[in-house]
């Protein structure tokens, strides 16, 4: 049956009651084309005074101030570290002229016999010291190098050795600045849309991901995904408090890093299943499913043969499906049904132990999903390495439940012209409606092939 929840009257509901249970994003989608500048929208609070660090907490800036002073703007750093060169041109030249006054009737080159200098040459031979070496001194003469100049000499040797730390420093800074890598987040594109499609039985989420800048491919790309649940966060009785959870992803498949090559677009897909959070807790309570104890287990290692998920309370064997276990439990009814010796009790004929829900299977409705949904905020973190400075950086997205849309596949969007390949961009946030009635079989026997 075709899916309504793609109707704008719908996702006009959606939004409504997500604007009802007023959540905000952890990761704003506020730029052009529908991405984010990958920040992370938290901001720290004590004592009700919201982003400012008390005297306890000081050393984080002391410990850290180098890179806290690389997230400011560009042009802010470079006024501040330009005021700051400026403001110790005017100090020396202060210590210029303190120096030649304390004896005003030795001449060491900056004034003359009775006449110190004045601050107006003394700040330019600052800007002459901290600039270059080896002009004369302003009085035209060599008493800089006379044993009773010391004082200037020091002056001097100081201001020189502040010019080297600080020009060093300055270099440092701008090249820091601008070969930054966090920008380059800004060409990794997210699809506007996440798509939840149920395929083979089995409920999928997919996003796209694309490298704009496909031409100089990134390195040791891969993707991770987390789910914000904010009502089980503020739930007092689920024990520690965890607000992000781990999603696993089946393509690329997250056993191998979950690599990616982003040079054309590729899908990120994972399965809604019983150890996914996007699965309602009350649903998984009446599963007979091997209990992950904290670890994010997959049902498609069990479906694929890697582990046995399904177990049976009578022999303790597990089984990859619940069909396997079932099989298994009518096979040994008649073994034991065969041998008039074995009891009733704690065997596969005990109705207290093999019980109907044994072989229960997770039946998830669109209905269900989009009730989950709406506190949850998907995130999706894409993490890689720009290949001409060998800079680590992140590109980070999110989806709510109105960035969601239900039984629908993206638009193609590479496409080859003229002995050239081009992805369509016009397309790439693009999506089609599906109908499962429409689907061949052929489509349902190539699960997983997503990408």
């Amino acid at each position: 049956m075709k899916s309504t929840y793609l109707d704008e009257e719908v996702q006009l509901i959606r939004n409504k009651t997500s604007e009802n249970l007023n959540i905000p994003r952890l990761i704003d989608r506020d730029q052009p084309f529908h991405q984010s500048k990958s920040n992370v929208a938290v901001h720290n609070r004590i004592k009700n005074r919201v982003n400012i660090f008390p005297r306890s907490l000081r050393f984080i800036i002391n410990e850290n101030w180098f890179h806290l002073l690389l997230r400011w703007p560009t042009w802010l750093s470079l006024i501040s570290l330009l005021f700051l060169w400026f403001l110790w041109l005017v100090i020396f030249a202060y210590i210029y002229v303190y120096v030649d006054q304390r004896e005003p009737l030795l001449e060491c080159g900056l004034g003359t016999s009775g006449e110190p200098i004045k601050f107006a040459p003394a700040l330019s031979f600052s800007l002459e010291t901290c600039t270059t070496v080896g002009y004369s001194l302003p009085n035209d003469t060599n008493g800089f190098f006379d044993a009773e100049c010391y004082n200037i000499q020091v002056a001097i040797y100081m201001q020189m050795t502040w010019s080297m730390i600080f020009n060093a420093f300055f270099t440092a800074f701008l090249f820091a600045r601008l070969s930054r890598c966090e920008q380059r987040s800004a060409q990794v594109m997210f699809s506007n849309k996440a798509i939840i499609e149920k395929k083979d039985g089995k409920w999928l989420l997919h996003v796209r991901v694309y490298d704009i800048d496909s031409q100089l491919p990134l390195v040791e790309m891969h993707i991770r995904m987390y789910c914000a649940s904010w009502l089980k966060y503020e739930n007092t009785q689920q024990g520690q408090p965890h607000l992000l959870h781990s999603m696993r992803i089946f393509d690329p498949t997250d056993d191998f890093g979950s690599f990616m090559f982003t040079g054309v677009p590729m899908n990120a897909s994972h399965h809604i299943d019983a150890y996914s959070p996007l699965t309602p807790e009350h649903l998984k309570k009446d599963l007979n499913h091997l209990n992950g104890h904290g670890l994010m287990l997959r049902e498609l290692d069990q479906l694929a043969g890697n582990s046995g998920g399904v177990p049976c309370p009578v022999c303790g064997e597990a089984y990859e499906t619940v069909e396997q276990l079932e099989t298994h439990i009518k096979f040994n009814k008649i073994l034991e049904d065969a041998d008039k010796n074995v009891p009733l009790q704690g065997t596969h004929r005990d109705p207290n132990i093999v019980k109907l829900n044994l072989t229960k299977k997770l039946e998830l409705t669109e209905e269900v999903i989009v009730e989950h949904l709406k506190d949850k905020e998907i995130i999706c973190v894409v993490e890689g390495i720009e290949p001409m400075i060998s800079g680590t950086f992140q590109s980070l997205h999110s989806y709510k439940l109105e960035d969601i849309v239900f039984e629908s596949k993206f638009t193609p969007c590479v496409c080859k012209e003229n002995g050239k390949i081009f992805v369509d961009l016009d397309n790439f946030h693009s999506v089609e409606k599906i109908s499962t009635l429409n689907r061949s079989d052929d489509e349902y026997r190539s699960f997983g092939e997503t990408s």
